[in-house]
Order: C-alpha cells, then structure tokens, then sequence
C-alpha cells in the first residue's frame, strides 16, 4: 500500500520540487497551496503523514497543525505526524509549534536526502520502489 504524504506550502517551485523528490521515492502525493486548501484536503483524503511549511499567508502551519489536531480530537481520527518545515529554529517557534501538535520539524535549507530520511522516522515501512527509480 502506497503511503500518502500531505504536502502544504505556498511556495509553487518548493511545492513543486519536494513533490517530485517524494513521489520519486515512492510516496503518493497530495499537494495544498494554503492551509485552507490543506485543511480541507485532509478532512477529504486523510493521508499518512503531513508536511507544512511554518511561514505561509492567510493562516500560519501552526494554525493549520492546531486546526488538524482539533479535528483528529472531535471527530476520533488517527493521530497523523505533522513534520514542520521553517526558517527558523528557535525555542519559541519550537515551543509554539509542540503546543499546536507538530511532531518534529526541519529547518530550511533541506535537502531531498534530509527530508526522506526525516520521514521515514513516521512509517513502519518503507514507501515501494517506484519505477522511476528502477
């Protein structure tokens, strides 16, 4: 079974580029432009694991990983990893974010390498090869 990743990010080429480097190692991938849209796709797809950029316009991933957290609590759904992505590594961002139920977080810049092995941290199993990367 396929293990799918919600990716949340508001930057077109970052979304666009980590996209590709997670599908090419196997993962399915559902991209948001926004934490609305992200919302909203979770609600829809419940996917496997969710990464989200901190820095975004209209609602902030700490709203969007509190709003996610407040919906697996009201409606009984599964606890999903949220893995943050920021500029910033600070205790305060690092505090605010425990506090909205991010699970862990990386500091941009990150690689591809960095990110998959991040990630696989969250999965019991690794993702199958994908044909591309036969």
């Amino acid at each position: 079974m396929t293990q799918t990743i919600l990716l949340i990010d508001d930057d077109t080429l970052i979304r666009d580029i980590t996209s590709l480097y997670l599908e090419r190692a196997g993962y399915h991938v559902l991209t948001a432009t926004n934490g609305a849209e992200g919302i909203d796709l979770y609600r829809s797809q419940t996917p496997d694991l969710i990464v989200l950029d901190v820095a975004m316009p209209e609602m902030s991933g700490f709203e969007v990983a509190s709003t996610i957290r407040k919906t697996q609590r009201e409606e009984g759904r599964a606890h999903v990893p949220i893995v943050l992505l920021t500029a910033y590594a600070r205790s305060f961002f690092l505090s605010v974010g425990t506090e909205a139920g991010i699970d862990s977080y990386l500091t941009k810049p990150i690689s591809p390498e960095q990110l998959l092995e991040h990630i696989k941290q969250f999965f019991v199993t690794p993702p199958p090869e994908s044909p591309s990367s036969n």
